[in-house]
């Protein structure tokens, strides 16, 4: 199978070196990167592991998981792409094998692999190779770029999670499918794409309630009573834990609080309009 219509697009933020091991099986494709924490160490280190990096762009803005993938799909010309993160470890093969669903399934727009913590490839299902799902995340999936763009990519308002379930949601209201490919393993080491740091856990937690409410909000599931009760609780519980020093908790509560005025702001935003 030919790999030339491929190319690994991969978003990286404050990126442990540990994890740079798996960047070893992307050699033989086309890689595009771009790296949102103003690394250029990690930059002169990918060099010299990927010959075929196409595309390599540094800034010290973070823009967010959506608006970074829609950049780089933007940026590459072929017919496929691998959306992936640095935590992900995947075998050469197992990425050529996931387009063989596209052939198959002529309704298919997203091909995944199992996500397990088990050793690649270690899963034999001789029955059926592909199982049509409702539902993708965003850690890695081969993706027909022309029918992504024709769902409009994913929604740039979201910033850090709830993107994936926004675009699987929009595929199940398409023709398209999702396809996971039941004898095709990855490893996904949660959580391990970014050095954990206090502004790493704010924007995790802020952005996953900010993303909550924009989705719900969107499909026409947001409460009246949910607006106005998480945020109180929220308060009081941010209170209750720094009463009783559990910093962890209270931050917790904090940070939730803050995506909730994130999306106030961003209806009050789409009002004004």
């Amino acid at each position: 199978m030919n790999k030339n219509d491929i190319t690994i697009i991969i978003l990286l933020y404050n990126t442990p070196t540990t994890v740079l091991e798996n960047f070893k099986s992307y050699k033989g494709y086309k890689v595009a990167i771009l790296d949102q924490s103003n690394d250029f160490e990690t930059k002169k280190k990918l060099k010299k592991i990927l010959p075929n990096l196409i595309y390599y762009k540094v800034t010290n803005k973070n823009f967010g998981f959506a608006k970074g993938i829609n950049f780089l799909v933007g940026k590459i010309k072929t017919k496929y792409f691998l959306c992936t993160q640095a935590d992900v470890k995947i075998s050469p093969e197992s990425i050529l094998r996931l387009k063989k669903v596209f052939s198959k399934k002529k309704d298919s727009i997203i091909s995944i692999p199992n996500l397990k913590y088990k050793k690649i490839n270690s899963l034999k299902n001789k029955k059926k190779e592909f199982k049509k799902v409702n539902s993708f995340i965003g850690a890695i999936f081969l993706c027909d770029k022309k029918k992504f763009e024709k769902i409009d990519m994913f929604d740039s308002n979201f910033f850090f999670y709830w993107e994936d379930v926004d675009f699987s949601k929009r595929v199940e209201l398409s023709q398209q499918k999702i396809y996971l490919n039941l004898n095709i393993q990855a490893n996904h080491y949660n959580g391990e794409s970014s050095s954990p740091t206090l502004k790493a856990l704010y924007i995790r937690i802020s952005n996953f309630k900010f993303g909550e409410y924009l989705f719900s909000y969107k499909y026409k599931r947001l409460k009246t009573i949910k607006i106005i009760r998480e945020p109180i609780s929220n308060v009081l519980l941010f209170l209750f834990y720094s009463i009783i020093l559990n910093k962890k908790k209270a931050l917790e509560k904090a940070f939730n609080l803050i995506g909730i005025i994130k999306f106030y702001k961003f209806l009050l935003s789409k009002k004004l309009k």
